[in-house]
């Protein structure tokens, strides 16, 4: 976890090259960069008599054109600043150095000339996505596209970050196929995309399928390459064969829709229940026995994983929830206040429910134990999030294991982020249904 005193933090090499630029400045900046190419960026360093924490420094090359590099990351928390790098005078060298937990990863991006308003960081990005650009010197670059909007990342682990043995392209696996359509829902008068993840030598003929219904599923596709990880799990004999059906929230219509949906929403479960699964079993060899069936997500579609399958046992036994957002409740006003405008909302829950946050968690606690399984975790570097998000999820995994479910808990060394809920998906489908 990021510390309030990361500002006044200094690389060791940053101090040792402030040294030696006083005898021979241009000489020793250029063997600096030639340095910093050949590791790669950001650098990871040893803090002395400290066990638990590393360095990392953020660098950046910069020129006459550039005013400020802002450097947007898991550690900038309240305001912009934060990720400001401090340039050593009279040179190209720009950085920024945070303290963080060992065993690390997450994403970053990197702005140039940045107005610093709004101060509040994701604001920030959002406005001035146009002078987003990925870090030179690193890498491991994607785009992450949300909402018809793309934004450059670039990602970054420390050398101790726990391994990922089943995320990426493995050339000498069989692959399974993937196949988008469209889904036209009349329950929410909506169209969706959807893709259909089919396991190397699918058949029809065969005994039906385990599968996967993953919420955000086409964003995971692609960001987190969910079928490459399939394709690796089913090739090592951890999980048997399964489809695997991935749903957009992200309407590019509506943008707003998956704030309404994914939220417990009885109307949105009709339509998983009513129109998808029907659909999947007519066009699909799928399994009907809820022991083989999981249903998934992240964030909002955390919560709403477990919530159908709540309402829905006898079709999903397994729950796969990755940062769920197990701290909402109906009351909840920013929530409101981002739905109001939704064509087509309707309230579907009570005034006293309005009053109970963690309201899912009371749902389960007042009712008898159901045949479900769970996988949940979350990100050490969430408990910052000022919706209680982190602290929900502790108390949910505390609140199954009273009422004798079985869970499988994990806090997992990162944030709100794809980079590591790929490496949720694979562990979690190890837990729920591995051979």
């Amino acid at each position: 976890m990021s510390e309030k005193k990361n500002s006044q933090i200094i690389s060791p090499l940053i101090l040792k090259l402030r040294e030696e630029i006083k005898s021979n400045k241009k000489e020793v900046i250029s063997k600096f960069w030639k340095k910093i190419e050949r590791i790669g960026t950001p650098l990871f360093e040893k803090i002395e008599g400290d066990n638990k924490n590393n360095l990392i420094t953020f660098f950046f090359r910069g020129d006459e054109t550039v005013k400020n590099i802002v450097c947007n990351n898991i550690f900038v928390k309240d305001d912009i600043k934060e990720g400001l790098l401090e340039r050593i005078e009279d040179t190209n060298v720009y950085f920024k150095s945070y303290k963080s937990l060992k065993g690390v990863r997450d994403t970053y991006c990197l702005s140039k000339n940045n107005p610093l308003k709004p101060k509040n960081p994701s604001e920030n990005t959002f406005k001035y996505r146009d002078s987003i650009f990925h870090d030179p010197l690193n890498s491991k670059k994607s785009i992450f596209k949300v909402d018809g909007i793309s934004l450059p990342i670039c990602e970054f682990e420390s050398p101790d970050a726990p391994p990922q043995p089943y995320y990426g392209e493995r050339v000498d696996n069989d692959h399974g196929e993937v196949q988008e359509y469209i889904s036209n829902s009349e329950i929410l008068d909506i169209k969706r995309k959807i893709l259909v993840y089919t396991p190397p030598n699918y058949q029809i003929t065969d005994s039906p399928y385990h599968f996967l219904i993953l919420f955000d599923g086409v964003l995971f596709e692609e960001c987190a390459k969910v079928s490459s990880t399939l394709d690796n799990l089913i090739a090592d004999e951890k999980i048997p064969p399964l489809l695997a059906i991935m749903v957009e929230n992200f309407i590019p219509t509506n943008t707003m829709v998956r704030s309404y949906e994914l939220p417990p929403n009885p109307k949105f479960m009709d339509y998983i229940i009513k129109e998808l699964l029907p659909w999947m079993h007519e066009n699909f060899n799928i399994t009907k026995e809820p022991l083989k069936s999981v249903i998934g997500g992240a964030s909002y579609g955390g919560i709403a994983s477990t919530f159908i399958a709540f309402k829905h046992s006898e079709i999903f036994g397994n729950v796969l929830s990755m940062s769920g957002t197990y701290s909402w409740y109906p009351g909840d006003k920013d929530w409101q206040q981002r739905i109001e405008n939704v064509e087509g909302f309707e309230q579907w829950w009570s005034d006293d429910d309005e009053k109970e946050p963690r309201w899912l968690a009371r749902q389960f606690n007042q009712s008898e134990r159901l045949p479900l399984k769970f996988y949940i975790d979350v990100g050490v570097l969430e408990v910052d999030d000022p919706t209680g998000l982190f602290l929900s999820n502790r108390h949910f995994h505390t609140l199954l294991q009273s009422k004798g479910y079985p869970v499988h808990y994990m806090e997992f060394l990162g944030g709100h982020d794809f980079v590591c809920w790929r490496g949720s998906i694979a562990d979690g489908l190890i837990y729920l249904i591995g051979k």
